[in-house]
This record gives structure tokens, sequence and C-alpha cells, in this order.
């Protein structure tokens, strides 16, 4: 069992059913960035400091919607915008990129440099085109060509030593479904959740958000009997809880909705 276990969706099954799951790590990884994108940067090698989280509305004529990340600035005075994909769009995607890039850059007067951050099983992306006298290239991040197990096993070995683990260490597991490795994905995650809980160094709240983006991840990548066996492995996370009762309370309400 290894990175076969990053699950791809059936042709069988329903395109709302797709959607519903490239959301659902969609919202994760933005989850992510959000939180830790001080130490995601330059993890990933990205030069700079990001000073704030630009604005992504864009007004123009074109009826055409253009369904951005997020945009960073940057120290330096430039734009780092993000996207993620868990399914290679190609040409068309790039060329969806270019448009925003150019649109984004003339209306706020900074160069802009597009990062993809690839996930599923994609390995070496379509990363530039060539069209009329230009070239366009976007700077792609493949997720799969990170290894979750040499990350995990030096976490491992930092803490057996008695070493700190800082928050710079814990954040990449927060995307460790993701990479490529051999360890089974249930496994990741319950380690990730003993190396977390163990870094009595960190905040507790870094702690809760790290645990968070790892519950979504875990609550798509895993069968329910998986789920099952981590919740009695490594205990229900106050946030776990809070997820899990906040839906409870929005089936009433649709029950009632319906019932009436």
């Amino acid at each position: 069992m290894g990175t076969e276990n990053l699950k791809q969706a059936p042709e069988t099954v329903e395109p709302e059913a797709q959607i519903l799951a490239i959301q659902h790590e969609d919202v994760a990884l933005k989850m992510a960035f959000r939180y830790f994108s001080d130490v995601l940067l330059p993890y990933f090698g990205i030069k700079g400091k990001a000073v704030g989280i630009a604005a992504t509305e864009l007004v123009h004529l074109d009826v055409k919607v253009f369904y951005e990340d997020f945009n960073f600035d940057m120290e330096d005075g430039s734009c780092a915008h993000f996207e993620f994909q868990s399914t290679n769009e190609g040409l068309e995607g790039l060329k969806r990129f270019r448009a925003y890039e150019a649109l984004y850059s003339y209306q706020h007067k900074v160069p802009v440099t597009t990062y993809v951050l690839f996930s599923g099983k994609i390995q070496k992306p379509m990363a530039e085109f060539t069209e009329g006298v230009n070239t366009y290239r976007i700077v792609p991040i493949t997720m799969q060509s990170r290894n979750a197990d040499q990350v995990i096993r030096e976490l491992q070995e930092k803490q057996e030593c008695g070493g700190k683990l800082t928050k710079e260490d814990l954040v990449p597991l927060t995307l460790c479904l993701l990479m490529g490795g051999e360890m089974p994905l249930k496994d990741r995650v319950e380690e990730a959740y003993r190396i977390t809980r163990g870094a009595g160094s960190v905040g507790q709240d870094e702690q809760d958000k790290i645990e968070a983006v790892l519950y979504i991840m875990a609550d798509k990548f895993l069968e329910s009997a998986e789920k099952k066996e981590l919740m009695e492995a490594v205990g229900m996370t106050e946030l776990g809880q809070l997820l899990v009762n906040r839906g409870i309370e929005q089936g009433i309400e649709q029950g009632i909705v319906q019932g009436i």
C-alpha cells in the first residue's frame, strides 16, 4: 500500500460527487496556505516573504469567470499567485492562468508569478507553452515528488533524540497524504497526529490548526473503516468533535425543513 492509495474518482461516480471531492481537497489546501503561508512558501523554495494576502477580485468586461485561488503580496512588491489542481488541465489551464496574470498585473501594476500545486498522481504537468512570439510558464509544485516516509521519519528521529519540534518542522505533515511514499495513508495520519501532539514546544493554537487540516485530508482520502480505526487510535479531537456536532445540527435543521 503506497501512493496508489490516493483514490481517484471512478468513471461511474456522478459529476457532483467528483466536484465535491475536489472541493474537499481544495478547502484543506487553502486552509493550509492561509494558516501556514510563512512556512509553506520557503518550504516550496519560494524566495521572499509574504507580507499579506492580496485581493483576488478582478474588475473587467469579459463575461468569463476566472476561478483564482490565492494571491500573496511579496515584500519585493511582486505578487505570488497560487493555484491548486488535483486534475491536470494542461494547455487550457495554462491559458486561464495567463489571462488572470495579465489582468491582475495590468490592474494592480505589479509583476505576477503563478505557482501551481499539483496533487493526486500528477508528476510531470505541462508548465509552459508558446503562442505567437510569447512563451508563458508557471512554476509547478508536484506533491508526488516529495516523500512522506522521509518527512515523518526525520521528525520521529528528532523527537526520539529529545529535539524540540518547531512549527516549520510540523507544517509539512499537513500535506503528507498528498506526497509520494510507501507508508499507508492511515498510518501517515496516525503518526502525524502523534508527532504533533508530542510537540510540546509548539503552542496549542498551532497544534489545533495542523490537526484541522489533517482532519479534512483524512476525511477525504481514508475509507470509512480506516477513519473509524484512526479515531479509535488517536481519539476524537476537539476540532473533530466540533465538526461532527456541526454536521449533526445541520442534519437536524435539514430534517425539520424536509418534514415541513
